[in-house]
């Protein structure tokens, strides 16, 4: 897997597709094939981080209201 680190530290993961289609994505040494992002594990965050932080606070699960 190669890593991009950007301008502001934040890490970018990626893979050529035909490891990503193996799923040998993390073992990807691959600089001379086309390189697609590999995205994090898990569902999307659909809520913003203010709802996010307020849910976790009242302890109830309230819609995103922004």
């Amino acid at each position: 897997m190669v890593l991009f680190i950007g301008n502001s530290g934040i890490v970018r993961k990626y893979a050529c597709t035909t490891c990503i289609k193996g799923h040998r994505s993390s073992r990807c040494r691959h600089t001379n094939r086309a390189l697609i992002e590999v995205k994090p594990k898990g569902r999307p965050i659909s809520q913003c981080t203010t709802c996010r932080e307020r849910r976790k606070t009242m302890r109830a699960h309230v819609k995103c209201s922004c």
